[in-house]
């Protein structure tokens, strides 16, 4: 049996702790939690606030159930969409969004909502932090 060199056993060491570290990183990640619902327009039953006038992503909680929408605006054939969220903090949510699809879109600047069953770890009784790639949003506290 041939003995390896030093600098290949080091760089097998190297190697596997990589390996393990980055299999550590992937087990620490917040459990993905996927959308209910997804459709064109602003959410059912709410009143979309001023700041939206402009075309500002807001997120609202909806009347009916134990939900939240957020609100992307973008083209109406092509909208943006908010793919998956995962609780980062107590009351703090980080939004990934769903890739662009391809082809043609259409000039339009129209709102899409995208609901979420509340997680675990968020609570109705206070703001709750959005965290979108290029905005943070505010959920306010549910009045009442």
């Amino acid at each position: 049996m041939t003995a390896r060199p030093a600098s290949a056993r080091a760089g097998a060491s190297v190697a596997l702790a990589v390996l393990a570290i980055a299999a550590l990183a992937g087990c620490s990640g917040a459990p993905q939690k996927k959308p209910v619902e997804d459709y064109n327009g602003e959410p059912k039953g709410v009143q979309a606030p001023p700041s939206s006038a402009g075309g500002a992503s807001w997120a609202a909680w909806l009347p009916d159930a134990d939900r939240f929408g957020i609100v992307l605006y973008g083209s109406s054939t092509c909208p943006p969409k908010v793919q998956s969220i995962a609780v980062t903090a107590d009351n703090q949510v980080k939004a990934t969004l769903a890739p662009a699809p391809g082809g043609v879109c259409t000039r339009d600047y129209v709102p899409h909502t995208t609901v979420f069953d509340t997680p675990s770890g968020v609570s109705d009784g206070s703001d709750v932090t959005i965290v979108l790639p290029d905005a943070t949003l505010t959920l306010p506290a549910r009045l009442g």
